[in-house]
């Protein structure tokens, strides 16, 4: 396979395509970042609940300690105030269910952001640069062996308007074994592909 032409004018435009692939990609890929950057914000919440319920926790364990020492109910009011630092734990876990939540949700937005970018890349850029790569390389091991195969693929490829350049009949020049004709045809297949005749 040959990725690139050998003329200057299609190869500064191959690569110019292909620089605008890869930049549309990376500008998605940043904007992913982007977004599930602004997405994870959303965080903030959590990690507030996070902190309230390690307080809530902490407060409800230091009146239990204190409560204990209450003469006659300190047991009971202990025992109470003990289960209301349960209350605290609901809330870390409902913090902690929450960053998991919103971190899937920046990761989904980054996937979904990166594969829309990804589409018009592999439905239509990518096609084009393999078909292209494969028809370069057989002209090339083509053009290697003689012009007579490469005059057959410019019968079969290019457009009739262009095959009339040669004349009105270029197929039965070509059956004919018409030198003149083989060669022009040849040449215009591998100028097709952005190729030197030699």
């Amino acid at each position: 396979m040959r990725f690139y032409a050998e003329r200057p004018i299609r190869l500064v435009a191959q690569v110019l395509l292909d620089a605008l692939a890869i930049a549309w990609v990376a500008g998605f890929c940043r904007l992913a970042g982007l977004a599930k950057s602004a997405v994870l914000e959303l965080q903030a919440p959590g990690h507030r609940m996070i902190e309230a319920g390690g307080e809530l926790r902490s407060t409800f364990a230091d009146a239990a300690g204190t409560a204990a020492g209450v003469p006659f109910v300190g047991d009971d009011l202990a025992g109470a105030l003990g289960r209301g630092g349960s209350a605290g734990d609901v809330l870390v876990d409902a913090g902690v269910r929450l960053l998991e939540a919103v971190g899937l949700a920046a990761t989904g937005v980054a996937v979904v952001i990166v594969a829309f970018s990804l589409i018009p890349v592999l439905a239509v850029w990518l096609p084009r640069r393999i078909r292209y790569a494969r028809a370069a390389g057989q002209a090339v091991a083509m053009r290697a062996q003689g012009t007579d195969l490469l005059a057959l693929r410019a019968l079969t490829e290019l457009p009739h308007r262009r095959l009339k350049r040669i004349g009105t009949e270029p197929a039965a020049a070509w059956r004919a074994g018409d030198a003149e004709a083989i060669a022009q045809l040849a040449g215009m297949r591998l100028a097709s592909l952005g190729l030197r005749v030699s």
